[in-house]
């Protein structure tokens, strides 16, 4: 859709975009085509799309062969959609409200939106942990600054990025995390503050997942020693060890001296480190340690 379009169809609602629910509407045609390109999508394919707006990259969903369920917020997109097509899903709910299992049932399928940045931490979790079967893939336009994160840590090889409890959470259950693509602010209308970026998530199917003995992921192919661990206990421990970021984490997670001494040696992290200092294994290895003690 054109600027001039999308004014049109803003005006036939009576209003606006909402700034408060994010909308900005994708206007690259060429971005709109990467996503679904990104998301390889064969007819049949089940995908769930949250917060469709005007229904652009649903319709280009549907045109590539997908059978689309889409989650829409805002009344008044939900009521311009069930008007445009009969070959859409639609259900008018807050998708952060709503049992993501019962959205896809128990088939394979795929997650591809073009999120609101208030909600890409929530719908990614729900998508890569609520959800059994996991995404068979998850091709998601988000803030750039946000994607560059997710990826920190499998594409820097120079210095030890930074953790985010976003990063974590994505690579503890991935077997690969891209960016596709960036994608300026320009390419919205209106256009949002920041510019965007093309996340691509292949997860890992099962669960409990398998981490090497050494090194932040799991190689695909590696003879390395393997040991289980739930990546939702995982991630029960890192979210107080997040709590106050610039608190150390032995404080955030309240254990004693000479308990921290012994777990910092063992795993192999600074005494004084702060949630964002240690690595997916690391954080992999202190949750066992705090969970079973062994």
């Amino acid at each position: 859709m054109t600027p001039t379009q999308i004014n049109a169809a803003l005006a036939s609602m009576g209003g606006k975009a909402n700034k408060h629910l994010g909308q900005h509407f994708l206007i690259d045609q060429s971005a709109l085509e990467t996503i679904v390109e990104a998301a390889e999508i064969k007819k049949g394919d089940r995908v769930l799309e949250v917060g469709p707006g005007l229904g652009v990259l649903t319709r280009a969903l549907i045109d590539a062969g997908a059978n689309v369920t889409a989650v829409e917020k805002d009344r008044r997109f939900a009521a311009h959609l069930s008007n445009e097509s009969d070959d859409v899903q639609l259900l008018m709910a807050d998708a952060a409200k709503l049992n993501w299992n019962e959205l896809v049932g128990d088939r394979p399928w795929k997650f591809v939106s073009n999120l609101p940045y208030a909600i890409t931490s929530l719908a990614l979790r729900k998508a890569l942990y609520e959800v059994n079967p996991k995404p068979k893939m998850v091709v998601v336009l988000v803030q750039r600054e946000v994607a560059e994160r997710v990826v920190a840590l499998r594409t820097s090889h120079v210095a030890r990025p930074k953790t985010s409890l976003l990063s974590l959470m994505v690579g503890l259950v991935s077997d690969d995390v891209s960016i596709v693509r960036r994608v300026p602010a320009g390419a919205f209308y209106p256009p949002p503050k920041v510019e965007s970026a093309i996340l691509k998530i292949v997860p890992r199917p099962n669960r409990p997942t398998s981490y090497v003995q050494t090194g932040d992921y799991v190689g695909r192919g590696t003879s390395d020693v393997r040991r289980l661990f739930d990546p939702e206990e995982v991630m029960k421990v890192a979210k107080k060890g997040f709590a106050h970021p610039r608190k150390l984490v032995q404080r955030n997670l309240q254990i004693e001296n000479s308990k921290w001494q012994e777990l910092s040696e063992q795993i192999g992290f600074n005494i004084k480190a702060r949630a964002e200092d240690l690595s997916v294994q690391e954080w992999t290895e202190l949750a066992k340690q705090v969970t079973t003690g062994n």
